[in-house]
């Protein structure tokens, strides 16, 4: 018999083969020289754009070439006084966890560019690579070597769609970026974040992607997903009436990052910009329809968006302010234009109706125009909306008293009231400042910490009021909250942090990380209960297996089949046939109802040991998951069932 060779003795065996350097032809014709080169002489190409290598596939190449070594030489090229890799960096970084010193490798002498094109070129031609790999090579290839988009579509054979939407991902945020990497996020969802800059790519991260909990949008189907970055995140400039041409070059403009805008103005990003230059925009134009006649006041709707300072503005400029729903002024009827219509009658008629309809406004509004100057009605420019509108209101025969209000109280509510508005546009900024910001790695700090009982005592119970001195007939305001962070016992602290807990957990459902977590918790506070409960729907459970293995042996056919013949149910898709729901919403009532958490747990003879654990309830019962060599089983007694 044949002694196996180790892998070590093999790769030296290989490396004295290949001292002398070997001579292959190419597929032209040329030869081309194959030398071993020490693997410290290497350094990796800086313009790969393979940036994410599982280390699972890099562990099963190095296991390959450990035992049969290198079948595919790599291309280096002169370097300073080492070699640069042109292509496979993938082999090299294997190599070196095989723990091999030498590796064959063919030397080339490439310009920069020559290279750098070469390793793009190379990688876009893997099956394996990313989109936001590629995204990356198409950028360099335009940037470097003057690649445009139809010599892309015409070099590897794409869409000019996918070729701009591979693009469209060098928008992204390397947070994002990662996500797609590692199939976090689908591409629809990456595409659509580059769309937004990168201080909201920042934030849906931070507030929606980072982690795996309840306010996670990482499994939002792709309209979802749209959906609420459109409405959080977006506002179409094409709602708005001010002008825009500073808009066209700002950053924070999404036209700046979709290549598929085809001449609209796109959406802004910013919502403090937006605002303000809305507002001045509000401002000017209203005082504008206000100058037109005498006695023109202004107002705004009932739970409008109004803008607080072109309120202020108009009133400091003396207009009266009413928040009433007011009567609309007759507007300009829509003009029709010979292209919008298929023959010569239909325009003709459409002309015709909007004569008729101009003389019916032109009549009213020498109605309304007598009114306001006999003192029946009051004009007034409404503000509630994204332009500013005219319209009126009947002046009722009531007389009004007058204000009693003397002029200097007036001027000092006014005082007052725009110290109110610097306050909250202060607190805008620093909120925007905080989100923007890496809050700084230093010590915990005794003042931060009070934050966090603030916020956990909004879900103290009412049960335990009077431990903290409130009353139990009404929700906490931030001023009893506030009163007590300076005097909190620890029994007090433990009684906020569990009332956290409970308030947080309760709120479960199915199966995900935080039923098990609130399990857990049942079970370290009030391990019998959650005992009966577990034991209870293990029952239910044998009681139904024992149904279904009495129908699949009826339903049995009489030829013998082997599991193989069968069609095989994934052991996710019957964990979640399994009563989770049920026993998750049982435990969360043992919580609720009972309130008083023991300071002091003991888990010890708890009678767990006794409960007949039977195969197959779902491990977050904590009782072990579905044996390998029972799952084809009950696939098989799905399978039945559903038959």
């Amino acid at each position: 018999m044949k002694k196996k060779i180790s892998n070590k003795k093999q790769a030296g065996e290989e490396k004295q083969q290949l001292q002398t350097p070997a001579t292959v032809e190419t597929s032209k014709g040329n030869p081309e020289i194959i030398q071993n080169i020490e693997l410290s002489m290497i350094v990796c190409n800086p313009y790969n754009p393979r940036k994410y290598r599982p280390d699972e596939d890099l562990r099963e190449l190095s296991k390959s070439i450990a035992n049969f070594g290198i079948i595919q030489p790599i291309t280096l090229r002169p370097k300073d006084d080492r070699y640069e890799i042109v292509c496979g960096e993938r082999r090299y970084r294997s190599s070196l966890m095989a723990e091999l010193t030498t590796i064959p490798s063919i030397i080339k002498s490439y310009t920069d560019e020559e290279a750098m094109e070469i390793t793009i070129l190379e990688n876009l031609q893997r099956k394996d690579i990313s989109p936001v790999e590629e995204a990356v090579s198409f950028g360099r290839l335009m940037e470097l070597r003057g690649y445009t988009i139809e010599d892309l579509v015409t070099q590897f054979g794409k869409s000019d769609k996918y070729i701009r939407s591979r693009l469209q991902l060098r928008n992204l945020t390397d947070e994002i970026a990662d996500l797609i990497l590692q199939d976090e996020i689908t591409l629809a969802m990456a595409l659509e974040l580059a769309r937004f800059c990168p201080e909201i790519q920042k934030d849906v991260y931070r507030e929606h992607l980072s982690e795996e909990n309840n306010s996670s949008w990482k499994h939002l189907s792709a309209g979802e997903f749209h959906s609420r970055m459109e409405a959080g995140y977006s506002n179409d400039l094409s709602k708005y009436e001010f002008d825009k041409t500073d808009c066209n070059d700002c950053p924070h403009n999404s036209a700046k990052f979709d290549l598929f805008l085809t001449g609209n103005c796109g959406s802004c990003q910013n919502v403090g910009c937006l605002q303000y230059k809305q507002s001045e925009y509000m401002a000017a134009e209203a005082a504008k329809l206000v100058e037109t006649g005498p006695n023109i006041g202004v107002c705004v709707t009932p739970h409008s968006n109004a803008s607080a300072d072109v309120v202020e503005h108009l009133s400091d400029i003396g207009c009266d302010v009413y928040e009433i729903i007011p009567e609309r002024y007759p507007v300009q009827p829509v003009e029709p234009v010979m292209e919008s219509f298929s023959s010569k009658k239909a325009f003709a008629e459409a002309k015709q109706n909007y004569m008729n309809i101009l003389q019916q406004r032109d009549s009213r509004i020498s109605e309304l125009q007598a009114l306001a100057s006999e003192g029946k009605i009051q004009l007034l420019v409404d503000v509630s909306g994204t332009k500013p509108e005219l319209c009126y209101r009947t002046i009722t025969e009531t007389v009004e008293p007058e204000s009693t209000e003397k002029p200097i109280e007036k001027l000092r509510k006014q005082d007052e009231r725009n110290k109110e508005i610097a306050i909250e546009n202060a607190v805008e900024d620093v909120k925007q400042l905080i989100k923007d910001r890496e809050v700084p790695n230093s010590e915990f700090q005794a003042f931060e910490e009070e934050l966090l009982y603030f916020l956990m005592l909004s879900s103290l119970r009412k049960e335990n009021y009077r431990m903290f001195g409130f009353e139990n007939d009404y929700l906490l305001s931030a001023e009893q909250k506030a009163s007590v962070l300076s005097t909190l016992t620890e029994e007090q602290k433990t009684t906020v942090r569990r009332d956290f807990i409970v308030r947080n957990l309760s709120n479960t459902a199915g199966v995900c990380k935080q039923s098990f977590l609130l399990i857990d918790f049942a079970t370290l506070h009030f391990p019998e209960m959650t005992a009966q409960i577990k034991l209870h729907h293990n029952e239910t459970f044998k009681k139904r297996h024992e149904r279904i293995e009495e129908k699949i042996k009826v339903l049995a056919p009489t030829e013998k089949q082997t599991f193989d013949e069968a069609v095989v149910v994934p052991k996710e898709t019957l964990m979640l046939q399994l009563p989770a729901q049920r026993m998750t919403e049982e435990i969360t009532e043992v919580i609720a109802e009972h309130v008083d958490v023991p300071d002091s747990i003991t888990v010890e003879d708890t009678g767990m040991d006794d409960i007949q654990i039977y195969p197959g309830l779902l491990q977050m019962a904590i009782i072990g998951e579905l044996p390998e060599s029972e799952e084809q089983h009950f696939n098989h007694i799905l399978l039945a069932e559903a038959v």
